[in-house]
């Protein structure tokens, strides 16, 4: 039997049978097509939509997403505290990205409107970090494929991260926000640990008893660069360890920690430079 095409029904039916690469599900959100139309409030997920190639997509974002250059020519969401609903909606997006759980009362009010929310948390691991880039893939490409752009968009960093013979800190340690120290569950921890052994890593939620340095000191001190040495030699601990006393010191920007992206490579890059910089013998 024949349609009037000239097509057998039953390759029509076998059409209709083949897998489709929507609608995927995202926990417990259905996406039933490739979102054409995009609001970001995470300047990190909007980073990376970039590096797939699709900013193309973005209608919207967060008042911190100022990078790439692009992404400044894109209406801004006010945001703070929370985020303004109303804003979003009237941009009347496919999709909402966001690395912050959004109330059920504002995600109820963007479902009445068709509008998919989808939370990718902040990664304090690699395999959240690459986890990360297979659930974007799979939003804008779908099954079969999605998994596999993510996981070729995060190839960089695999590479990166996996060259141990690039450097070898030995024992160190990352000082970042509020002089708190970077313990084993952080993604600082995870990254770095690639290349050495960090001395807090049995700390949790950047908590780890300082007075512990004293007794096996680190041959590198890695820090945030909001501080300088003089800061550090003020701190009653920090100002004990010979690395800091020595000038065993490494200096990096922690933004790319907190908008974890691609460009966690030039963090590794200027992590090699300063490495080689110090010319250590130990």
């Amino acid at each position: 039997m024949f349609n009037r095409d000239g097509q057998s029904q039953i390759d029509e039916e076998l059409i209709e049978l083949e897998p489709q690469p929507f609608p995927v599900f995202i926990d417990d959100v259905e996406i039933e097509k490739s979102p054409a139309h995009i609001v970001s409030l995470s300047p990190a997920l909007t980073e990376i939509l970039f590096e797939f190639g699709e900013g193309g997509r973005l209608i919207g974002k967060s008042d911190y997403c100022d990078y790439p250059v692009a992404v400044k020519k894109t209406d801004t969401i006010k945001t703070g505290s929370g985020f303004n609903v109303t804003q979003v909606i009237q941009l009347s997006p496919d999709l909402l990205i966001t690395s912050f759980p959004i109330s059920e009362k504002d995600k109820a009010a963007l479902e009445r409107e068709g509008i998919d929310t989808v939370v990718i948390s902040p990664p304090k691991n690699l395999d959240e970090f690459r986890n990360a880039y297979k659930i974007i893939g799979l939003v804008l490409f779908g099954a079969f494929v999605g998994a596999d752009e993510g996981e070729n968009a995060f190839s960089d960093i695999t590479q990166a991260c996996n060259n141990p013979d690039a450097i070898d800190l030995g024992d160190f340690i990352y000082i970042t926000e509020n002089m708190a120290l970077a313990t084993g569950d952080t993604l600082e921890s995870t990254v770095l640990s690639c290349f050495g052994n960090n001395l807090a890593r049995k700390g949790n939620g950047y908590v780890f008893a300082q007075e512990k340095l004293l007794e096996n000191q680190p041959d590198i001190v890695i820090v945030n660069g909001i501080y300088t040495v003089d800061d550090l030699l003020k701190d009653e601990v920090y100002s004990k360890l010979d690395a800091i006393i020595e000038g065993r010191i490494i200096t990096l920007n922690n933004a790319y920690f907190e908008r974890p992206s691609s460009r966690i490579t030039k963090l590794i890059s200027t992590l090699q430079s300063q490495y080689k910089d110090l010319k250590l013998e130990y």
